[in-house]
């Protein structure tokens, strides 16, 4: 079957259609209504700085402009067009071009690409004599684009390949897609860049790919790749913001910006051709489900049939399970890949179990190149790696691994190191890692402590990832117990208790005293309200075993499981303290627990005084145990009781005065009782406060003392006291007397007593009972009758104004 042909030049021929650019041949059968349209498509226009006038030699250099065209009817027209001459009349000079048209049903004679048409010998540069084509079957493949010469251009446009073979991938996945424009200085290296894109293209769609290696009005043009030289006849900025362009300028101009996504299928086949294995395509294309077709949809098909002459109909092949079988392709020759790439091959192999290959022979080089690294594995390529421990277990691949193992090494050192590491994705690095027999020991407690972690927050979504990791692998069950153990030991054992019940029931917690303690609890929970919780303790330190009954640590847990978060109270702090072993105070929080028993308690407790006083015994001494602040509030504590019962030996009040300021700020029922304390015992008759008490508490000035003192003075029971007992009343006067101008605040409070306390019960006395009073001072000594006669006669005063004292009998 001849081909349907045509040619296009300038003529001096006289004849009915006169001289200049016509067609001066067409195959007979060639519609008519298509040349006008064909007319549009072969025109030239030489680069802007070629010679006018071009010798033989200067033609040769001249670019060719090889293009291949959709026509509106659907067939599409295979065209060569090259300048000629100088031309008779005209700016541009003559140009012959012979085009021969190709029927939308089928491509080239022999399953020739357009591209591989480049330069073939049957391209005519004259009209054939007679006007009439030389009959033509076939197209002799001109051999000129090789193998040696397309692997040499893309080592040389090595920067560009992946961003251009990206572009070439949307061509046919897009109807709208934007042309991609190639900037050379050689029209010829255009057609390679056409000719890598055939290559990498499924074949139907190579053979519908439109281009043209050269022209000068790009705008103008409609294929799908355009060729053009630096001074073609275009605004870069112009066209990238109407974005129907992506420019790949090789001679140091724009080019277009990466795209946002990175497309893997690209970044792989533009490895492949670096290797110089461009036969992979052709494989991946007969390996590989890509013969889909889908329509598109009426709109989209009409601009794809416009736009990239592929019609209604366009192949768009599964863009991941494209991009894996050719990594896995790739891998399987040795070809290094990058992360992405390695990671796309081996998620193929997951996909695909062993078929006909024997021996597996293929798979094992596939996976041995994927184990061999070669740039940093991402998160993504690790979780995929972990889906293949069984295949990178086996025998086949045992000598093949050590690169992988090493970076497994690294890769759970990072994993370990970053809290953000997901679960997940660490558990299956350890699965990996097990199977390939890497070490462990350094990261295997820091998952402990995640799986912990997450089996102790009850919101966690890894619960049952966590339970199912346990189940798979003993030594990480056992590492979660041990850091459960420990966790129970540190920290609230409660959540621990829950835990046990409801999501680890019958763990083997053999040799973790601290989950036996807290099975127990979770088997028989204790009860709430009143009960003897230090039996409690005591039957829970059994359960621990004989050995761990006075570790120090045991005993804080079981502290803990017994009273949880609520305070001790002194008297079951008292209760237990007699039952506790010598090496209590080494538990953590059994001390702040006990010495706030003490601390916190109430201004009447009456436990509470002895409690510090065998805290203070037990704890003094020991470094790290009490803070001088906790230590000096214990001591007035205790003194507080001392004073209470009689029993603190003279100096009292200077020790109390000290102390004071270095248990500041001191809790509010421990300053209660002490100021209570210490002021009922400086006004107490028997026994009277040695004589140098009452001064030590004047001349500190403390205010809250001297207060306390003053509200005790103004009592019912000191005035009750002054009353009946002159002797008393004796001994207030020396002493609201005492150390008159030390401070004012004292001579305020004094000289209140004086006269709201101690003159109203005075003059309430009897003569006698007023000697009485005399007689006392004269034995002290000194001017103290005198000062109380001339103090006493502004009652004498009030008896002759008409306030005379009753003195009747006291009864």
């Amino acid at each position: 079957m001849n081909l349907q042909q045509l040619h296009y030049t300038s003529t001096a021929t006289l004849g009915p259609n006169g001289s200049g650019f016509r067609f001066t041949a067409a195959s007979p059968e060639l519609p008519i209504t298509l040349l006008g349209e064909a007319e549009q498509l072969i025109g030239y226009e030489p680069p802007s700085d070629a010679p006018r006038r071009p010798t033989v030699e200067e033609l040769s250099s001249f670019p060719v402009a090889f293009s291949h065209n959709r026509l509106s009817d659907g067939s599409r027209l295979l065209c060569r067009t090259v300048r000629t001459g100088p031309g008779r009349s005209g700016r541009h000079g003559n140009f012959h071009a012979h085009a021969i048209r190709l029927p939308d049903s089928g491509g080239l004679p022999g399953g020739l690409l357009p591209i591989e048409a480049w330069e073939s010998p049957s391209w005519a540069d004259r009209t054939p004599d007679g006007g009439i084509p030389v009959p033509l079957t076939a197209l002799v493949p001109a051999r000129r684009i090789d193998k040696k010469g397309l692997l040499d251009f893309v080592q040389a446009r090595a920067d560009r390949l992946e961003a251009f073979l990206t572009d070439v991938r949307t061509l046919f996945r897009t109807p709208d897609a934007p042309q991609l424009l190639v900037v050379e200085q050689n029209s010829a290296h255009t057609a390679y860049w056409v000719a890598v894109a055939s290559a990498v293209l499924p074949r139907e769609l190579a053979g519908r790919l439109t281009f043209t290696t050269y022209t000068r009005r790009p705008m103008l043009a409609r294929q799908q790749i355009v060729g053009v030289f630096p001074d073609a006849d275009f605004d870069y900025a112009a066209a990238a913001s109407q974005h129907r362009y992506r420019v790949h300028d090789c001679t140091g101009g724009h080019s277009s910006p990466a795209r946002t996504e990175r497309d893997l299928w690209a970044a792989v086949a533009a490895r492949i051709w670096l290797a110089g294995r461009p036969e992979l395509f052709a494989e991946a294309t007969r390996r590989t489900a890509l013969g889909r077709t889908g329509a598109v949809t009426a709109g989209a098909g009409r601009a794809a049939a416009a736009r990239s002459g592929t019609g209604g109909t366009v192949c768009v092949p599964e863009a991941e399970d494209d991009a894996d079988r050719l990594a896995a392709l790739a891998a399987r020759e040795g070809i290094t890949l990058d992360s992405a790439g390695r990671t796309a091959a081996a998620r193929w192999t997951r996909r695909h179990a062993p078929g006909t290959d024997p021996g597996n022979t293929l798979r094992t080089r596939l996976l041995t190149t994927v184990a061999a690294g070669g740039t940093d594995r991402t998160p993504e390529e690790w979780t995929v790696l972990a889906s293949l421990t069984e295949e990178f277990s086996g025998p086949a691949l045992r000598m093949a691994t050590t690169p992988l193992k090493d970076d497994l090494r690294a890769e759970l050192d990072r994993a370990a190191g970053n809290p953000a590491t997901p679960l997940v994705r660490f558990l299956a690095l350890l699965r990996l890692a097990e199977a390939l027999w890497v070490d462990r020991d350094t990261v295997l407690p820091v998952l402990a402590a995640r799986l912990t972690a997450a089996l102790l927050d009850e919101r966690s979504q890894d619960r049952k990832v966590v339970r199912a990791a346990m189940d798979a692998h003993p030594e990480l069950r056992a590492a979660v117990l041990d850091s459960l153990d420990h966790t129970a030991a540190t920290s609230a054992p409660e959540p621990i208790v829950r835990l046990l019940g409801a999501e680890l029931p019958g763990a083997d917690l053999t040799g973790r005293p601290h989950l036996t303690m807290a099975a127990a609890v979770a088997a028989a929970p204790l009860p709430d309200g009143d009960h003897d919780a230090a039996a409690q303790l005591h039957t829970l330190l059994k359960t621990a075993g004989p050995e761990h009954q006075e570790t120090a640590s045991v005993l804080r847990t079981a502290f803990r499981l017994v009273w949880g978060d609520a305070p001790l109270r002194p008297a079951e702090a008292e209760a237990l303290l007699t039952g506790l072993p010598p090496g209590w105070h080494r538990a953590p929080d059994l001390v702040d627990a006990f010495v706030g028993a003490a601390l916190d308690s109430g201004p009447d407790d009456p436990v509470a005084p002895r409690l510090a006083k065998s805290l203070l015994k037990s704890l003094l001494g020991r470094s790290g145990e009490l803070d001088a602040r906790q230590r000096a509030a214990l001591l007035l504590l205790e003194q507080a009781g001392d004073l209470a019962s009689g029993a603190a030996p003279p100096g009292y009040t200077a020790r109390v005065i000290a102390l004071r300021r270095q248990a500041h700020p001191l809790e509010a029922g421990i300053a209660e009782r002490l100021c209570a304390a210490l002021a009922r015992r400086l006004l107490c008759m028997d026994p009277p406060p040695a004589p140098g008490e009452l001064p030590d508490l004047i001349h500190s000035g403390d205010e809250l003392l001297l207060d306390a003192y003053a509200l005790e003075a103004h009592s019912d029971g000191v005035r009750a006291l002054l009353g009946r007992t002159p002797t008393y009343a004796a001994v207030c006067f020396v002493a609201w007397h005492t150390a008159p101008g030390v401070n004012d605040l004292w001579d305020e409070i004094r000289t209140d007593l004086l006269a709201s306390v101690l003159r109203p019960e005075v003059r309430r006395m009897s003569t006698e009972e007023v000697e009485e009073i005399r007689h006392c001072l004269r034995q002290v000594g000194g001017p103290w009758a005198e000062t109380f006669h001339e103090w006493d006669r502004f009652g004498v005063l009030g008896r002759l104004s008409g306030r005379w004292r009753g003195r009747p009998g006291r009864t």
